[in-house]
Order: C-alpha cells, then sequence, then structure tokens
C-alpha cells in the first residue's frame, strides 16, 4: 500500500437502512475529484455487513481501508476517532457518510492550503435534502461561545487537519462532541484556516445521528440569538474548563 497525500475519513452506520446509499453518493463525489491522491477510511458502526460489502465492491475503484469498529457503537466521537487513527495520509479529511463534495477541486484546493503552511483548516459549506439541489452556503467562523455549543464553524464535514496535528474527540459527549474538539484544536494549534470556497454539502434531514439521542434541556441567551443544548453536557465542559471559563486561559493566539 503506497502513501497517500491525504485520508478521507468517514464514520459510518447503517443509518436506517440508507446507510449504503447515502456512503455511495459520497463516493460517487470523490470519483470526481481532480486530485486523486488519497485513500478512504471507513470506520463502520453497522450491526449488519451491507457497508462491509459495499466497501469491498468498490475496492476496485478506490483505496479502501475498512474497520469493523464496535467499541461505543452510537456515538459518533468513537467513530471519527478510529477512522482518524486509521488514517494514514498527510492531510486528514472528515467527512460524514451521508455529506458530500460538491467541487470537484475540492481536494486540489485542501492540498494548497496546506501547501501554504496551514495546520487545521474549516471550509465553506452549503445545505442539500436530496444530495442534488443545494442551498444555504455558510462560511465558517469562531464564536466566543464555541464550548458552550454556539458552534459557528460547522459539523466536522467541514474539517480536516495535519496528521501530525491529529487529535480525538472527547468519547464522554454528543451534542457538544464537535465545538469541544474544535476548542481543543484551537488551544494547540491556533485558528483554522478558513477556506471560503463551497467544498462541502450537509445533508440535512431526520436520521441524523444528532437528532434522535440528545435531549435539549437548557436555554442559553446571546445577544446574537439564543440556543439550546443539554444541561447535563454543558455541566461537563464547565467542570472540565473552569479555568478557561474563569478567565486564567487563553488561546495561545491571543496572548500577544
Amino acid at each position: 500500500m503506497c502513501i497517500r497525500d491525504r485520508s478521507i475519513c468517514i464514520p459510518t452506520y447503517e443509518f436506517k437502512g440508507e446507510g449504503v446509499k447515502y456512503l455511495s453518493e459520497l463516493f460517487d463525489t470523490l470519483q470526481l475529484q481532480t486530485f486523486q491522491d488519497f485513500n478512504i477510511v471507513v470506520s463502520d458502526h453497522s450491526v449488519d455487513y451491507e457497508i462491509h460489502d459495499f466497501c469491498k465492491e468498490k475496492s476496485e475503484l478506490f483505496e479502501i481501508i475498512y474497520v469493523r469498529n464496535e467499541h461505543g457503537r452510537g456515538n459518533l466521537g468513537p467513530n471519527t476517532n478510529v477512522a482518524l487513527e486509521y488514517g494514514t495520509g498527510r492531510i486528514l479529511k472528515v467527512v460524514y457518510q451521508d455529506d458530500l463534495f460538491v467541487n470537484k477541486e475540492a481536494l486540489q484546493k485542501l492540498k494548497d492550503v496546506y501547501d501554504a503552511g496551514c495546520k487545521w483548516a474549516f471550509n465553506s459549506f452549503c445545505h442539500t435534502k436530496d444530495g442534488v439541489t443545494f442551498f444555504r452556503e455558510v462560511v465558517p467562523r469562531w464564536c466566543d461561545k464555541m464550548l458552550e455549543g454556539r458552534n459557528l464553524l460547522g459539523n466536522p464535514s467541514g474539517i480536516s487537519l495535519l496528521n501530525s496535528c491529529k487529535m480525538y474527540m472527547s468519547e464522554d459527549l454528543n451534542l457538544l462532541v464537535d465545538t469541544d474538539f474544535y476548542h481543543r484544536m484551537r488551544m494547540k494549534h491556533g485558528l483554522p484556516c478558513i477556506i471560503e470556497d463551497v467544498l462541502t454539502a450537509t445533508r440535512e434531514h431526520e436520521n441524523r445521528t444528532s437528532s434522535s439521542r440528545i435531549v435539549y434541556d437548557y436555554q442559553i441567551n446571546h445577544p446574537e440569538g439564543g440556543w439550546i443544548v443539554n444541561k447535563a453536557e454543558l455541566d461537563l465542559i464547565h467542570s472540565t474548563y473552569r479555568e478557561f471559563f474563569e478567565g486564567g486561559e487563553r488561546y495561545p493566539d491571543e496572548k500577544n
């Protein structure tokens, strides 16, 4: 197996019978990429073998590292972590199985950013419901309430990072797992580079993991608008990062 420039890291599960359909649509957008020096890592939380069989079938088109992952089944953090762990590329690009690349130059644009010295990045994204029509483009930006769930960067399908800067998601969080991860990445590596080109699409539907198991039971008010989080997770965040919330700890890029 040759060393690829990047690994596309995809956490998967059966998605109520739609898992292979979504993954197939994602693979279709990878096949269109002008930059093809990549492999694919699939960390599979499925209880069946449909995604396994699909990956075996597609191995003639792509270099696929398939990992059957029973650890933390049902929790996106552990599944994403395994996909990152097995990534061998210089650059790791996370993308959820139901999301898509919408720019055939996406992987080339990522290469250009990292060749210029970036450590981790977020790309702009849009939304889709059917994988065909796209709407509401978003340019990611940092928010001072990130740790408390005010996520203006987007879901992890927008993130990429150098393998040498790799970190892992918390296995104790669900709703706030992404914003906690972004906070720790900034503490270690500074602010992410922002790619203003729209490279990916986030799919909106009822089957997303985050929509079914989490209890939203606490309202946070903010001048830019309020949001609802899970109180138990928020309490854990406040406890874990007490010094940060009390002003005794700052991001390294804010200290100068």
